[in-house]
Formats: structure tokens, C-alpha cells, sequence
């Protein structure tokens, strides 16, 4: 089955982005972290992309033809949710990849950002506990 050390990685590097982001909008200090906020959110969308692009060409596909009708099934779902979930991360990306983007709307961004990155901090948590887990004992 798939070798899942890698896209386990990536999750930990993705995590930490969503933590750094997290404080920085936290920190009541938008403008003064504004050079490593948009930074943070252009390599944020860089690592899904890998991240995004792994999986969709070689975990679901191979997990989709599997004997294992529970990895199946799994596999089907995940791969539809994620793609509606990464619409809605490249919307946000859109919206607030520049600076003048963020200071013309803090408000907004504040908002967004913590919609964005707890939808998918709760995904990644979803394949670090049902997915991978499954995987990795076969």
C-alpha cells in the first residue's frame, strides 16, 4: 500500500504554518506582522499544493482501486471533500496574498483566515486519525 511518511511530513509543516498564521492574526498586531503573514499564506498554498497534488495522484487513486472496501469508501469521500475545501483555501488565497489586500479589509482577513485555516486543520485531523492510521497498519 502507500508509503504515507511523507504526506505524514507534510501535515507536520502544514501545521506549523496554520500555528504560526494563527498567533499572528491573534496577536492584535495584523499590520505589524503583515511581511510574514502574506509570506506564511503564499507558502501555505505552495505546501498544499504538493500536498494536494501527492495525494490526488497517488494515494486516492491507489487507494480507490484497493481490495478494502472501508479504504474505498474512505478515499472516495475525502478526495471529493478536499477538492471543495481547497476551492474555498484558493478563494481565500486570492483575496489576501498581497498586503493591500489584508490592510484594505483586517477585519475580514482576521475573520477568513480563521475560518480557512480551522476547516483545514479539522481535515488534516481527520486523515492523521481515520486515514493514515488505517494505512499505515496494512
Amino acid at each position: 500500500m502507500a508509503n504515507i511518511k511523507n504526506l505524514e511530513r507534510q501535515h507536520l509543516e502544514i501545521k506549523k504554518l496554520f500555528s504560526e498564521i494563527n498567533e499572528k492574526i491573534n496577536s492584535k498586531d495584523v499590520a505589524g506582522n503583515i511581511d510574514d503573514l502574506v509570506k506564511d499564506i503564499n507558502i501555505l498554498a505552495g505546501k498544499l499544493n504538493i500536498h494536494m497534488s501527492s495525494e490526488d495522484k497517488f494515494l486516492y487513486p491507489t487507494l480507490i482501486e484497493s481490495d478494502n472496501k472501508e479504504l474505498r469508501e474512505i478515499a472516495k469521500e475525502y478526495s471529493s471533500e478536499m477538492g471543495d475545501i481547497f476551492a474555498k483555501f484558493n478563494d481565500y488565497k486570492s483575496k489576501f496574498n498581497t498586503k493591500n489586500k489584508i490592510l484594505g479589509d483586517v477585519y475580514g482577513f482576521i475573520k477568513e483566515s480563521k475560518q480557512i485555516v480551522g476547516l483545514l486543520e479539522s481535515r488534516i485531523s481527520k486523515e492523521d486519525k481515520h486515514l493514515y492510521p488505517r494505512i499505515a497498519a496494512l
